[in-house]
């Protein structure tokens, strides 16, 4: 991305005095947000006494997990869809499921924090730009996870703060489904076709931990699969972050799930049966240097149908 513009000297195509610092948002803005865990719900753009600009953003959560790290990129265009300048905001905190948080709107709302939310000292493009396109691209999560443009996601809230029904967002990769491939300019995946009853499994957990830890199966998605057993990973936890999905199941060769550990070296694995489950996972904890006990297992888990 190219340093972000603002508005130049012919600053007063856009406001009626550079001199005199004030909102402007006179450039209409296309929210390009609609597919992302985070929601941009408004924006703003203000001039500086110097001839810059600062431009700002409200978003959303809207996902079913917190948020540590937010990437938001601006674009202004021409009437021809030209790139004029774009810039980048990558914002760190904790931004909880359904928390709006706010930029810099207008002169008397806000906070100190508020300017955590734009992007300062823009300098100028000489024509007046057309369109602002404002996205997010890349969202770092509590847990360690993270969501790149164009990954699914777990909607658990709508743009101004209501629950909705979990629904999975977004395009949801078949499990072993083959790389894709690219002639002339095409693109085009292949894959399996599954049975309409397929289920999906996943194991989530804390690395290292005997206790916090979450199974959830024969879910309909592998999105459905991972959300039950972070739930039930966190509410274990007791609001201790690092819950990760570590094993996923799906089809007749990954159908089951484990994992062991003498709390100094751990192991995972999954396959078609229980018993040949717990037996790599035990195997592969000792080939880690790790002791095997009675309790090495910690916990364990089987789909009821491929």
């Amino acid at each position: 991305m190219r340093t972000f513009f603002a508005f130049s000297f012919c600053a007063l195509l856009l406001a009626p005095s550079v001199a005199a610092a004030q909102f402007d948002n006179t450039v209409p803005w296309r929210n390009l947000s609609g597919s992302s865990p985070i929601a941009i719900t408004r924006s703003s753009v203000f001039f500086n006494t110097d001839g810059t600009v600062r431009v700002c953003v409200n978003f959303r959560n809207v996902s079913n997990k917190a948020a540590s790290r937010v990437r938001v990129t601006f674009e202004f265009d021409d009437s021809f869809d030209r790139p004029m300048r774009d810039a980048v905001l990558e914002r760190s905190g904790s931004f909880g499921p359904g928390i709006s948080i706010e930029g810099k709107m207008d002169l008397l709302g806000g906070n100190s924090d508020s300017f955590n939310n734009c992007v300062d000292k823009v300098a100028g493009t000489t024509t007046k730009p057309t369109i602002e396109k404002i996205d997010v691209t890349d969202v770092i999560f509590e847990d360690g996870t993270r969501w790149k443009k164009g990954e699914a996601f777990v909607r658990a809230f709508d743009s101004g703060g209501g629950h909705v029904a979990v629904t999975p967002v977004g395009p949801t990769p078949t499990p072993g489904a083959a790389p894709a491939v690219n002639i002339g300019g095409a693109t085009a995946i292949g894959g399996s076709v599954g049975s309409t009853t397929a289920a999906f499994g996943t194991i989530a957990w804390i690395p290292g931990s005997r206790t916090a830890y979450g199974v959830s199966t024969d879910a309909t998605s592998q999105s459905d699969a991972d959300f039950a057993a972070m739930t039930a990973c966190t509410q274990l936890a007791k609001g201790v972050a690092g819950c990760k999905p570590v094993v996923r199941l799906f089809g007749a060769d990954n159908k089951c799930g484990a994992i062991a550990t003498d709390e100094a070296k751990f192991s995972t694995g999954r396959g078609p049966n229980m018993s040949a489950t717990i037996q790599s996972v035990l195997q592969a904890l000792a080939v880690a240097g790790g002791t095997i006990g009675g309790n090495s297992v910690i916990t364990s888990a089987c789909n009821t149908r491929n």
